[in-house]
């Protein structure tokens, strides 16, 4: 996956134009294609004639609705645009000259780079599994944590249901080693930030199960141990803070290990190491047994939406299969995969300003993202 995601810069994009995306707009003259066509001098080292951008990453210009195209251009006419270089050639434009311009690249033919295909077709042609691409990765981690999340080896924490930011907070720390454990070191360093989101997206999203193996501490005394920890981590061990690890249901041999790590100063934690200092060997077994015998909560976490699911979304503002009846959103059927993807990282991030698409978007995990931008760029512009 990969929400999607997640997040790179851009390169040189011209769509960014916030201000004209999901808001209403003024009509535009029509414009000059002809004076248009002898200012698109200055974009055809990036965009060609023809409004097909030269490299990845660089939007199709050619069939987009002028009044887009148009909204992008006075974004960085007005500062408002990310790209230097767009800014500084936008800057000696006139207002004449962005309606020519737009005008021009909107008389072209559409952007359409491969054969088209039906909705049903490039659907199928991109993994149908939303967690098909995080699902390699965790492979390497199921002989320990199991394929879901939950393991039965004792001493082994299970991650299903844990909070996305804790799992993404102990991730990030293996893989910039101040969290010890080599082999998870080990597996961690080469993961990127999109790469750790999805793997915590999809243990968050899975149901956890509560560990069979019975610990050697009691139960009920583990209440009054536990007693202080109702703070952080819930009165059973369900915690709402979304930093801070679930604990019920976890496997008593794990729990012992981890809140010693924490007492011989292993794990660095200040609230923790103060916490537990000043437990005694058999108060930390019965606190484990309390945990391991609470029953997990799953997380109000959806499954991740499919591709036909998550088309149905976008298509009731970019039209089926991308093809946009309206002026105001921007044609996505044929355009550059590259650039779609970093256009949905972008909004994810928040640096392109959309409240509407930074909501879709933030529901996106990196392999969304990517399987969305595939699609669109599959189908066939009208």
């Amino acid at each position: 996956m990969r929400r999607k995601t997640l997040l790179t810069a851009f390169t040189v994009v011209l769509l960014t134009a916030a201000g004209g995306e999901g808001r209403s707009q003024e009509a535009q003259p029509p414009g000059d294609v002809l004076a248009g066509k002898a200012i698109g001098a200055l974009c055809a080292d990036c965009h060609g004639w023809d409004g097909i951008g030269r490299e990845p990453g660089i939007p199709h210009l050619g069939g987009q609705y002028a009044n887009y195209i148009h909204a992008g251009l006075l974004r960085y006419k007005t500062g408002d645009g990310k790209d230097e270089r767009m800014n500084e050639v936008v800057a000696v434009l006139a207002d004449d000259d962005m309606i020519n311009l737009a005008a021009y690249y909107a008389s072209l033919k559409p952007f359409n780079e491969r054969p088209g295909e039906s909705g049903t077709e490039a659907a199928a042609a991109v993994e149908p599994d939303p967690f098909a691409a995080v699902r390699e990765t965790t492979a390497v981690c199921s002989g320990c944590h199991g394929e879901d999340g939950n393991t039965d080896i004792p001493g082994m924490p299970s991650l299903a249901g844990q909070h996305l930011s804790y799992l993404m907070i102990s991730l990030s720390a293996y893989r910039d080693k101040t969290r010890k454990e080599e082999s998870m070191q080990d597996f961690a360093e080469p993961l990127t930030r999109a790469d750790i989101e999805d793997m915590a997206y999809f243990y968050a999203a899975m149901e956890p199960r509560r560990s069979e193996i019975p610990g050697e501490g009691d139960p009920l005394t583990g209440i009054a141990v536990t007693a202080p920890c109702v703070g952080c981590h819930g009165r059973d061990g369900n915690t709402g803070d979304p930093k801070t690890p679930r604990l019920a249901g976890l496997d008593a041999e794990y729990l012992i290990v981890a809140v010693n790590a924490y007492k011989d100063g292993d794990r660095d934690h200040s609230v923790m190491r103060d916490a537990v200092a000043e437990l005694r060997e058999q108060d930390v077994k019965d606190l484990a047994a309390f945990y391991a015998s609470r029953e997990p909560k799953a997380l109000p976490i959806r499954k991740p939406l499919t591709i036909s699911q998550w088309t149905e979304r976008c298509s009731r503002c970019h039209g089926p299969d991308g093809n946009s009846t309206d002026e105001r959103f921007p044609v996505l059927a044929g355009q550059d995969e590259t650039y779609l993807a970093k256009a949905m990282e972008s909004f994810h991030g928040g640096e392109r300003a959309n409240e509407l698409m930074y909501a879709m978007s933030f529901q996106m995990s990196g392999s969304d993202v990517q399987n969305l931008a595939a699609y669109y760029a599959r189908q066939r512009a009208q």
